[in-house]
């Protein structure tokens, strides 16, 4: 099941999804599942195309579909499905390429359906300290981008504001971040840091 924190699970409890409530699960959930989605895919283009037929099947089934508990566990389940189709029909993939993505898209499933602990207890002690050490690695522009959204909670486009820089080249900087961090971190610690990471 997912772990959601109690102001999500008491915020969106069991509430049919009205234009206006949709709106609220996209800008919660879009940046998690896609997060998600990379992680498992390493791929952006086809982790955003992933998730929006999601967000699409539930944009038209919203008259039938109530946001309890299941919800947010098929929203995530579907996403998982997908990539994992995807990866299977992707012809430019090797064996040995397919089924290392396979393994990730496992692992990272087998996360979303432990219930034993919350998310936040997932991160080992020094994850904070181990991302600041790959961060420092990083050129300074991405690694000053990547804090101002990580730690500082800004949106993309606050950040390109911020910074005077293009939107595209923020969340350039982002996914290489995310790209860098994937092959960096264990894989518990990177798909937390995907699914609390709000990048868009």
């Amino acid at each position: 099941m997912i772990n959601l924190n109690d102001s999500e699970s008491s915020h969106y409890a069991s509430k049919r999804i009205s234009e206006e409530h949709f709106e609220e699960l996209f800008c919660e959930f879009y940046p998690k599942l896609l997060a998600y989605a990379i992680s498992i895919l390493n791929d952006k283009q086809a982790a955003e195309d992933i998730v929006q037929e999601v967000f699409l099947y539930v944009w038209e089934k919203k008259e039938y579909l109530r946001t309890d508990a299941g919800f947010y566990s098929y929203i995530f389940q579907s996403t998982y499905t997908k990539c994992v189709d995807y990866i299977r029909k992707d012809s430019r993939l090797d064996k040995r390429e397919q089924e290392l993505l396979l393994k990730f898209a496992e692992e990272y499933q087998s996360y979303l359906e432990n219930d034993a602990h919350p998310i936040q207890e997932l991160f080992s002690q020094d994850f904070n300290k181990k991302l600041e050490a790959l961060l420092e690695q990083l050129p300074e522009s991405r690694r000053e981008v990547f804090k101002l959204i990580y730690i500082d909670g800004l949106k993309a486009r606050e950040v390109a504001s911020k910074l005077d820089m293009p939107l595209r080249t923020v969340e350039s900087h982002i996914y290489l971040t995310l790209k860098f961090l994937r092959t960096q971190l264990s894989p518990s610690d990177f798909f937390i840091l995907a699914l609390l990471f709000r990048f868009f």
